[in-house]
Formats: structure tokens, C-alpha cells, sequence
């Protein structure tokens, strides 16, 4: 520990750039992470906040829900206490700025109704509550919107938290105001029966069965993520990306205490003359390593979280704790591993040659 510390402290300029590279690549590494699960979390925060177990659509709908449409009789006779319909549509809403909305149809008793934050429960037809990124766009509480194909008025009565589905804030209505306004924006004849929902959430259940049937089939809310557009390979790309940097970081972080050993061939044979075991000398390199990485990474994160505050409302950018502390056992794990040319050729030194 002693020789390891008074090294790094006496030839400072060297070891500061290369604590800046790791600087640099664990800075990108985390940001990355971070950007790519902000946007996962984008792709369902909506359908998470239920805290649902599953979910219906129509078999035909190859699992899309917007392609999935559901009447009173498909499922009449099997919702209770633990199971909920919903519809789901898009929308464009303008205010100062324009933005792309979801929209979910949804029984205000039921648990589908998301947490307020702001103001209160839809309670009348054409109330609405909607994500509070929408206030982005100057949107606030009690104003009346329009969405871009309809006439009617909308009154904002609520704000809720974390509601986006596929990166689009959710707009919650009504079923009733759901399906007109889905109609007027799309012109689906379906959804002139007055029980047309795209899916039904279920909740605490065990027995799925009964969802099972010829127009439509359950599946669990877990495998319905990854069958949403793009998500997975989203998920893939990102997490390929990031695996990736670690490893190149970690071997580059070897390689350049590889190139240091060999300039302190000289020193180590001295050390070794001097009756320092290889052991003592081994370890001081592995704990370069550990010191060098573990300073680079902590600014690297201080600069994520940095920029995670400038960042954070304007694009899904959500810090992981669990993901950060993984990335800093691999770039670690790695780092030691690759360390091990460096130990190869501090055992290697012959004093008498050396000196």
C-alpha cells in the first residue's frame, strides 16, 4: 500500500492522465446507462404504475394493444375487484409548444386511475389527468385543451407522476370521453359500441384461464415490455454498447499499467535485490489499479449526476443506483484481470538484469 500510494503521489502528471481517461470513458459509460434506462423506463412507467400482473388483448392484435379491440362481449362476466379495462389511443396536443400524447381510457374506480399530485380525480366527462411533463409545454392546472382532430374540450383537473407509455406522456380520461375521442381522432367504427376497450389489466391473480378464449388471451405484464415497438431492441443495442465499453476501458486501464511496469522494470528489480517479495510488489500494482479506476469512476459519476440535473427534463435521462454500482464491480472485476500482464512482468524481472 505504502509503495503503491507514494508512487502515484510523487509522479502525479502520469497517473492524472490516466486517471483522465478513465475519467472520460466512465463518464460515457454512465451517461449512457443512465439515457438508455431513462428511456426504458419511458417505453413503461405508464403500464408499471398500475403494478399490474397481466395483461388481455384480442388474439388477432399480434400483441400490439392499439391493434387490439375488445366488446362487452368478450369479456363480460369476468371483471371484478382484480381486473380492469382499458383503452388506448395517441393524440397531438398544442399549447405553447406541441407535443405527442398517449391516451389511456380508464374506470376512475378502478386501479388504473394513476396517483395525483396536482389538483384531483376525473369526476365529469371531458375532465382529464395528464402527465406533468405536459406542464412543459405551458400546460396547467384547470386550463381546457384541445387534441389536433377534435372539437371538443378538454379540462385538465389533475397532474400525475411518471406516467409516459413509449416515451409520450399519458393523458387519462374518462372510458366514455376515451371512446369519442378516439373516434373523432381516428375514425374507428369500432369504437361507436360504447364498450370497446383495447385490453383488460388484471391484478393479485393467480387463475388466468378464464381470459383465455377464443377472440382473446392473457399474458404476463413482464413479457408485454418487450413486445412493445422497439423496446427490446432498444434495450439490446444500449446494453451491447455499455458491456462493450467496460471491457475496452478495463483493458486499455491494463494496458497502460502494463506500458508503466515495463518503464519501472529498473525499480523493481532493485525492490526485488533488495529482498521485497514479488507478492509485496504485485500487490502494489493491483492497488494502482484499484485507486486509479475507483477516482476516475467517482468523478465520471459526479459528472453524470451533474449533468443528470441540466438533463434531466429534457430527455428520459433516470439514474440507476443498482446499474451504477454493476458497472463499477465489472469496470473493477476487469481492470484486475487485464492487470494481470502487468503481474506477469513484475514476477518475470531478473534483479541482476534489471539492474
Amino acid at each position: 500500500m505504502f509503495l503503491a500510494i507514494n508512487e502515484l503521489i510523487k509522479e502525479k502528471t502520469r497517473y492524472v492522465l490516466i486517471i483522465f481517461v478513465i475519467l472520460l470513458v466512465s463518464y460515457l459509460t454512465f451517461f449512457l446507462t443512465a439515457l438508455a434506462y431513462g428511456l426504458a423506463n419511458s417505453y413503461t412507467q405508464g403500464v408499471e404504475k398500475w403494478q399490474a400482473s397481466g395483461i388481455v388483448m384480442q388474439k388477432d392484435a399480434n400483441d400490439n394493444i392499439a391493434r387490439s379491440l375488445l366488446n362487452e362481449s368478450d369479456y363480460t362476466g369476468i371483471i371484478d375487484d382484480n381486473s380492469a379495462v382499458l383503452g388506448v389511443g395517441n393524440a397531438t396536443v398544442e399549447f405553447d409548444k406541441k407535443d405527442d400524447v398517449a391516451l389511456f381510457g380508464v374506470d376512475v374506480n378502478s386501479f388504473l386511475m394513476p396517483n395525483i399530485t396536482n389538483g384531483r380525480k376525473i369526476e365529469n366527462k371531458n375532465e382529464i389527468v395528464v402527465s406533468d411533463q405536459l406542464k412543459q409545454i405551458g400546460i396547467n392546472l384547470n386550463q381546457e385543451i384541445v387534441f389536433k382532430g377534435s372539437d371538443q374540450k378538454y379540462k385538465v383537473v389533475g397532474f400525475t407522476d411518471n406516467a409516459t407509455f413509449q416515451t409520450a406522456p399519458i393523458v387519462y380520461l374518462e372510458l366514455d370521453s376515451w371512446r369519442h375521442l378516439a373516434s373523432d381522432l381516428a375514425g374507428m367504427i369500432g369504437m361507436k359500441d360504447d364498450s370497446t376497450v383495447n385490453a383488460i389489466i388484471t391484478k393479485n391473480t393467480t387463475d388466468n384461464s378464464k381470459y383465455n378464449t377464443e377472440k382473446m388471451s392473457w399474458q404476463p405484464i413482464s413479457d408485454y415490455y418487450f413486445k412493445l415497438p422497439g423496446y427490446s431492441a432498444q434495450v439490446l443495442t444500449f446494453s451491447t454498447m455499455i458491456g462493450f465499453l467496460i471491457v475496452i476501458a478495463s483493458f486499455v486501464l491494463a494496458i497502460f499499467m502494463y506500458i508503466l511496469t515495463l518503464q519501472k522494470k529498473s525499480m523493481f528489480g532493485v525492490l526485488k535485490a533488495e529482498g521485497i517479495p514479488n507478492s509485496y510488489i504485485v500487490r502494489s500494482v493491483n492497488i494502482q489499479i484499484i485507486i486509479l479506476t475507483l477516482f476516475g469512476m467517482t468523478i465520471g459519476i459526479l459528472l453524470t449526476l451533474i449533468s443528470g440535473l441540466f438533463l434531466a427534463t429534457k430527455i428520459p435521462f433516470v439514474i440507476q443506483p443498482i446499474f451504477f454500482l454493476a458497472i463499477i464491480g465489472l469496470f473493477l472485476f476487469f481492470s484486475i484481470i487485464g492487470g494481470i500482464a502487468s503481474v506477469r512482468a513484475v514476477t518475470k524481472i531478473d534483479p541482476a538484469e534489471a539492474i
